[in-house]
C-alpha cells in the first residue's frame, strides 16, 4: 500500500464518494485551469480544504487515480476518478484490521 499524506488520503476518500467529481479545464484561454467539483471538497463544518495539484499528481503517479478527457459544450476537461487500486486503498483505509 502506498504511503500517502493526510491531504492525499483526504482527496482520495473524497473522490471515492458517490456524489463527488473533479474536473480541470484543459483548454487554452479564459477558462484554462478552471476546476469543477471542488465546491463539495469541504470539512464537516463547511470550510473548504486547500487543494494542491501536487496531491493529485501523487495519486495519479501511484495509479490510485486516473482521468479521461470529456467535453462540456465543446470545452475540453480532464475528469478524474479512482482506479480499482484506489478503491481498494479506500476500502482498506476505512476497514483496518
Amino acid at each position: 500500500m502506498p504511503k500517502l499524506t493526510k491531504e492525499q488520503t483526504r482527496l482520495l476518500i473524497w473522490l471515492s464518494l458517490e456524489n463527488t467529481y473533479f474536473e480541470i479545464c484543459r483548454e487554452i484561454g479564459y477558462s484554462y485551469r478552471q476546476m469543477n467539483g471542488l465546491h463539495t471538497y469541504v470539512s464537516k463544518h463547511g470550510q473548504p480544504f486547500k487543494f494542491d495539484t501536487r496531491t493529485l499528481g501523487k495519486l495519479v503517479n501511484e495509479e490510485l487515480v486516473t482521468s479521461e478527457i470529456i467535453y462540456h459544450f465543446g470545452v475540453k476537461y480532464e475528469h478524474y476518478f479512482l482506479t480499482k487500486k484506489g478503491r481498494g486503498f479506500v476500502f482498506a483505509y476505512a476497514n483496518p484490521k
